[in-house]
């Protein structure tokens, strides 16, 4: 029978460990600066949470039974830390910064899936229409489990997103839970180009104009314009439009402003508010992108998979030109982050401001609350026999058939909400 070998004194193992261990000091120090109030400064207990700190990861460098590297040991460390604080605040390794630094890239193909951390668990925020993910039967909620036989453990949310994306045609096994069902759910998604616009519009019985935005990126101010101008020279005049903001948990705050623009002109479409007073920011439309002189009514269509450039725009609308939210709550997920370099080349990605309506509602952390709430569907009626077994019905994907389009083509033909004239330039 072998015998454990004696525990090892800290050599020199431990010095690397020890130097290493100034990283997690630096990386605490920044975090503790963002989120201790400005006027603290640290305490004796906020060391004592270093030693403890140390303490452990020595503990685990020299006892735990199979060896660890440092760097796996503190930047598993990091991550753990960043991801406990919302689900857009990650840590980052020095090739995934660079990656960061170059911008948003485009992967040849994806799987239409916007994902977040939520209790611990990767979760679907959004699903996007049509896309491979939707194809193959993942919904909004939904929370991964397992990726090809994989447990999901510990992963940021851009690590994940980017186990999303990859070659066309390859594809992947997901294991799911999803709430209601009493067993995981097995799925294959194959990765291809979501290779369709953004937005699309139709006309309702020439009465209302329907625009769905399936998700922003830098090309949907551009499409949104062309949908809105040619709304705006449509005969008979419309009595309003329907802007469908449901399931969009995509896009960054500049293509909100910019979308929010053609709208609302130069008028304020954000607040941003950090921990101090002075960090505040206001975001303001331009004159030159307002498509009506006069707003007609608008009802914008939200529920729980609404967030980020879909939030900021909804609430913009809801404020600065008097639309109706009808559906349910959404997400609240609607921060401002900012990259902070680490000394070896590792970054944390961090939110350093939260988002504000422009009358002041803070979005972040709490949704939008629909002053319309969408109407449930009736439950069926039990039947006497059991029929035979069906296959899922494919979800309604028609605006003529969804029940919430029509509760909205109601509120616009009943004459509510009433036609808002924009604001005049100031001079």
């Amino acid at each position: 029978m072998n015998r454990p070998k004696e525990l090892r004194t800290p050599g020199h193992g431990w010095l690397r460990l020890s130097r290493q261990v100034g990283l997690i000091v630096a990386a605490l120090g920044l975090a503790a600066y963002f989120l201790l109030p400005a006027w603290a400064a640290p305490t004796a207990a906020n060391y004592d949470s270093l030693r403890l700190y140390t303490e452990a990861l020595f503990e685990v460098s020299q006892k735990y039974v199979w060896p660890k590297n440092e760097e796996d040991l503190i930047y598993g460390s990091l991550r753990g830390m960043m991801n406990s604080l919302d689900p857009d605040s990650s840590f980052l390794t020095a090739k995934e910064y660079q990656d960061y630094l170059q911008g948003p890239q485009r992967s040849p193909a994806e799987a239409g899936v916007d994902l977040i951390v939520k209790d611990g668990l990767l979760t679907a925020a959004s699903v996007i229409d049509g896309g491979p993910a939707a194809r193959a039967g993942l919904k909004p909620n939904d929370h991964i489990i397992k990726i090809n036989g994989q447990m999901v453990r510990n992963l940021t949310t851009q690590e994940a997103t980017r186990r999303f994306q990859g070659a066309p045609n390859t594809t992947f096994k997901l294991q799911v839970i999803r709430n209601g069902e009493v067993k995981p759910l097995d799925l294959t998604i194959t990765l291809e180009p979501l290779g369709m616009n953004t937005v699309t519009a139709v006309y309702l019985d020439n009465t209302a104009a329907y625009v769905r935005i399936r998700y922003f990126n830098n090309e949907t101010p551009v499409e949104l314009a062309t949908a809105l101008n040619n709304i705006k020279q449509h005969q008979p005049p419309v009595k309003g439009i329907i802007l469908d903001l449901r399931n969009n948990a995509r896009g960054s705050m500049e293509e909100a402003v910019r979308s929010a623009s053609l709208f609302l002109g130069n008028q304020q479409i954000l607040l941003a508010k950090g921990r101090s007073p002075k960090t505040e920011q206001s975001f303001t439309g331009k004159d030159r992108d307002l498509v009506f002189k006069t707003l007609p009514p608008i009802v914008v269509l939200v529920d729980q998979g609404t967030a980020r450039a879909a939030e900021i725009m909804a609430a913009a609308l809801r404020d600065q030109a008097r639309a109706t939210l009808l559906g349910d709550k959404t997400l609240g997920l609607c921060g401002l982050t900012k990259a902070f370099p680490l000394e070896d080349g590792s970054a944390l990605v961090m939110t350093v401001a939260q988002c504000y309506s422009p009358k002041g509602d803070k979005i972040q952390g709490k949704g939008l609350e629909p002053e319309v709430p969408g109407q449930k569907p009736q439950a069926a009626k039990a039947p006497e026999k059991k029929p035979a077994p069906e296959k899922t019905p494919a979800p309604v994907t028609s605006p003529e058939q969804d029940p919430w389009v029509q509760q909205a083509k109601e509120l616009l033909t009943s004459g509510q909400p009433k036609p808002v004239a924009p604001k005049k330039p100031a001079s």
